[in-house]
């Protein structure tokens, strides 16, 4: 992933009110034995699906935590390539 689509991703993150199973176990731990699933619109891959509250996956803490180790291992400049003349 590019700098750009991590920092996207952790702004879907941390704005996510609702997940899908899919996008919160990827992202977050399932945190409760029982949650309440409707049909809806996931804050974070946009899949309409049953989805659940963010509490529910611990506010994606784990999945925040990896994409940030991954956008600082990421060269904030990277180097122009040289120009043949």
């Amino acid at each position: 992933m590019t700098r750009a689509e991590l920092q996207r991703l952790i702004k879907r993150l941390n704005e996510a009110s609702v997940s899908c199973f899919e996008c919160g176990t990827k992202y977050g731990i399932c945190s409760v034995g029982c949650s309440s699933v409707w049909q809806g619109k996931c804050h974070i891959c946009g899949r309409t699906t049953g989805i659940t509250e963010a509490r529910d996956f611990a506010y994606f803490v784990t999945g925040l935590r990896n994409l940030h180790l991954q956008l600082a291992a990421i060269p904030k400049n990277k180097q122009k390539v040289p120009f043949n003349e």
